[in-house]
Parts: C-alpha cells; structure tokens; sequence
C-alpha cells in the first residue's frame, strides 16, 4: 500500500456538510422491516461509519439514537470538525482519523449492529476495499447490518471514460497547486477533447451534455467524486462476491420507493424478472432495466425473514411523522418507469391522518385506524411518501425521551453556526433519530424564537441584522435584493410561512 497518507484521495477540497438519511440506523431498520427482515433492535446497539466526511451524518445519528457511535474519516480536517461537533453534543461518540488499515488494527473497538460506508466504498483502493470487507468480518454482529452505497454498471457505463479524463488530467497534465484551478482545467480539457470529436463521443452522444452537468456541480463534490486517483465501479453481482467473506448476505435497498415495481418497470420488465429465480441475477437484471448507475444496499450478517404474522405486527407497531407540511408534498413521484399521480382517496386519507394532533408522531396502527384505509394500500402509501423525503419512520418513544436532551444542545450550536454561515443546515430530530432540513434563516429564526422574540417580523430583524453585517443580500429570481427594506420584506415572508406552516413541523419532530 502507499506510503501516502492521502493513498490517491483527493483532499485538497474539504468534503461537503450533507447529510445522508441512509445511515440513520431506525431508517435502516425500516427499510430491512419494510422487505420482511429481522434486526437486531437494541437501545444499547453500537454503529460504525466508516468515512463519516464532515461528520453532520454521525453526530447527527449519535445525538438522536441511544447506543453508542464509532466512525473514522482519516482526513484530519474533517475528522477535527466531526470531534468538534461531537463534543458540542456531548453525545459520547467515539471517532478517529484512522486509515481503514489502522482501524482494523485497534483492540479497543466492539462489536456493531450497523456498519454503513456511504460514498466511500467505489473512490477507495482495492486493498482498502478488502480492508473494510475484514473489519465488517471482524465486527459486525450476527444478525448486523451493513449499509454501502457506491457507483455501480451499467448506468455507469457511457460515462466511465469521461471520468477517467479527468482524473488522468490532474495526475499527469496539471499546472497549478490551486485545487479549484486543477478541476476547472480538467474540465476544459475533457470540453476540447469532445469538440475534437472523437469517435467515442459519437458512440456516447450523451457525454457532452453530461459534462456540461459536471460543469455546473459544487467544486468540492466534482472533487471527490471525479478526481480521486483510486475509482472502482461495479456490477451488484461483484459486491455480493466482494462482501461474501464478510458473511453478508444480501438482503435489499436503502430505497423504499425500490419496493414499488410500478414505478421502477415497465410491465414488460416485472414479466421478464418474474422468470429469474436467483435472487442475485434477478437484482442484477433489474439493474439494466432501470440502468442503475448509484446503488445503496443493505446487507445482512445472518439474514432472518420474519413471518407475514410478525412483519404485519411489527410494522403496525412502527411510529410514523411527516417533515413537511402536508399541504406542500407533492402530488406525483417520479421513477424509472416515468411519473405517477398519487391516488388522492388514498394519499389524501393518509396526510390528513399524518397532520391531525399537530402533525403528532403516529404508529401505523393509529393511522390504519384513522385514514380507514386497507393495510396494503397504507403501506404502500408510506413507503412512497418516505421514498419522497415527506414522512419518516420514527424510534420508540422511549428512545426519543432519551435522546431529547442531547438533541436540543446539538441543536443550539448548530443554530449558534448558523450566526457565521451556512454550512450545516440539517438539525437533529429525537422522534426519526436522524436529521431535518432545517434552512439557515430557519435557524435564524429558531434563535429569535430561543430569545422570547414572538413575531415573524422580529425574526427578520434578526436574521437581517446577521447577513447585512456580514455583506449579504438575499437574491429574488436571480436578482439581488439592493435595499434593507426589499431584504427585510423578503425576510418578514420568509418568517411568516415558517410561522403558519413549518413550526407546527419542527414542534412535532421536537426540534422546536
């Protein structure tokens, strides 16, 4: 293995404070519950992330779950931002810039109910590869579960060379230290080559416009996502090869809109896979007719099917909450196979029940009850509606009470950042376990509102009074806003939409 302790990753950027919803372990759990798995469902479970970037993900995970958190990232820069925030928490998580060599190396570390890796597995060596495959052999418990998401073929296929491009560009042909100045030459480079018209472009007629999308992304997610020296993109069938060792099994998606076939096939394809039997050719076929170019999959220690009986009463038993107001969740989805209305005499019953008692977190056997809807329909229904981002599943209530604490202090610093910038914009929420969108001038406002200040206008002020001291404006329709009083009525509007409708929200997911 390299010497360097980059090993080939670029690290010039600083990686981007996203938070991803898929390594929350109760969305996990629901999505294993929602394809008839068991887990293991313990208070005191212990979860890993390996490559946890800025860290928002895990200190949001844990802060809102009860359990105990392990994560390494060994960019040192992030790992001390992600050590920051977890101390501001106090949420006891324990995480390190290790490489995954020197992780697997440690004798203090337990044994997990969750690993997850997300973006990490497909911009890693292949010996990192196989280091990570030993740790999850190590310690992942029996009956564990491991999330990975990674860029995968065919969907990859057109694009790959592309790709290649500009990662050879910056390894052998740029001229400049500045990292920013390094991409936005590969890029005019990769431009110049296409103008050229090679006769691969020919072939890929798609590449040019996929490059002007390039073009057009944040700088420090092109960085990592295009310019690693390291980048192995696979078929599913060779990720279940590559984590057999470990004991994995495979076992589903971390996408619940996956579980809807309408959406992902035409009816010509659900025919064709109806006639594969094996379970892994059949997922990999499936791969070519929504020509998948990003997986997230769920693997399984020791996978055990639970009973249609229990399934059925574990589900019922599930707590359910809208993030959004409901009158704002759109009226279609959108998937493989193309755009689908939702049914109105279905979603309908079901958002107005998820609304009632002020937006009140609900098991699915309250909402069966009170949208009078059959079971499958419901289920169903929730399932899109969380695929969309507009509902979540939600921890017992007994693990929220445990976690509000905690919650409500991570929160507060993070709204206190918010005073400087706009980086985080994701608060913890003690009923999902997981993270809300929550706006910077959303966070603002939450401050006024932690000072006793009880009008949207009075929020403005605030919020208005933070950016004008720090030069900046609000822009409408792509035009920035000139005046103080244009910036203050585009603030005051802004406040009272998040007083009429988006409070309520935040009150009921308890980060109000």
């Amino acid at each position: 293995m390299s010497n360097a302790w980059n090993e080939g990753y670029f690290t010039d950027e600083g990686y981007t404070y996203s938070y991803s919803r898929e390594i929350n372990p109760v969305f996990l759990r629901y999505c294993l519950l929602l394809r008839g798995f068991a887990t293991l469902d313990s208070n005191d479970g212990v979860h890993c992330e390996l490559g946890f970037g800025q860290g928002v993900s895990i200190n949001i995970h844990a802060t809102a779950n009860p359990g105990s958190f392990v994560g390494t990232d060994f960019h040192p820069g992030m790992a001390a931002h992600a050590i920051d925030l977890a101390t501001a928490a106090n949420n006891g998580a324990r995480l390190y810039d290790d490489s995954f060599e020197q992780l697997l190396a440690r004798n203090d570390l337990p044994q997990f109910d969750s690993i997850s890796l997300h973006g990490i597995w497909t911009w890693v060596s292949r010996d990192n590869q196989k280091l990570i495959v030993e740790f999850a052999r190590r310690h992942l418990k029996p009956g564990g579960m491991l999330y990975v998401s990674y860029n995968c073929f065919p969907g990859w296929s057109p694009s790959a060379p592309l790709r290649n491009l500009f990662s050879l560009h910056d390894r052998f042909a740029n001229a400049s230290s500045r990292s920013d100045q390094r991409i936005d030459a590969a890029l005019q480079f990769s431009e110049a080559l296409l103008a050229a018209n090679p006769k691969y472009a020919a072939a890929a007629p798609s590449l040019g416009a996929r490059l002007q999308s390039i073009k057009g992304q944040d700088r420090h997610y092109v960085a990592h996502e295009y310019f690693n020296r390291d980048w192995n993109c696979m078929y599913f069938a060779d990720m279940v090869d590559a984590l057999a060792p470990a004991k994995l099994d495979y076992a589903t998606t971390a996408v619940p809109l996956d579980s809807v076939d309408p959406l992902n096939l035409s009816a010509e394809g659900m025919d064709f896979l109806e006639t594969i039997e094996h379970p892994v050719m059949r997922e990999q076929a499936r791969d070519y007719f929504v020509n998948q170019h990003f997986r997230r999959d769920l693997y399984v220690r020791g996978a055990t099917r639970l009973s249609a009986a229990e399934r059925r009463a574990r589900m019922l038993h599930t707590r359910f909450v809208l993030l959004q107001p409901w009158d704002t969740v759109a009226g279609s989805v959108t998937g493989p196979a193309g755009e689908a209305t939702l049914q109105p005499e279905i979603y309908g019953p079901v958002l107005d029940a998820l609304a009632a008692q002020d937006y009140a977190a609900k098991s699915m056997r309250q909402l069966l009850s009170e949208a009078a809807l059959a079971y499958d329909d419901l289920e169903q229904a929730l399932a899109v509606l969380i695929g969309m981002g507009a509902v979540a599943p939600c921890q017992s209530e007994a693990a929220e009470s445990q976690v509000s604490g905690r919650c409500a202090a991570l929160n507060l610093q993070l709204c206190k950042r918010s005073l400087y910038g706009a980086n985080i914009q994701t608060l913890a929420s003690p009923v999902t376990g997981g993270g809300v969108t929550v706006s910077r001038f959303q966070q603002l406002f939450l401050i006024s509102i932690k000072q006793g200040k009880q009008q949207p206008a009075e929020w403005a002020q605030l919020a208005w009074g933070v950016i004008s001291e720090q030069g900046e404006v609000l822009v409408d329709n792509g035009q920035p806003l000139l005046t103080a009083e244009a910036n203050i009525a585009a603030l005051t509007a802004q406040a009272q939409v998040f007083a009429e409708q988006t409070l309520v929200v935040l009150r009921a997911l308890k980060i109000a």
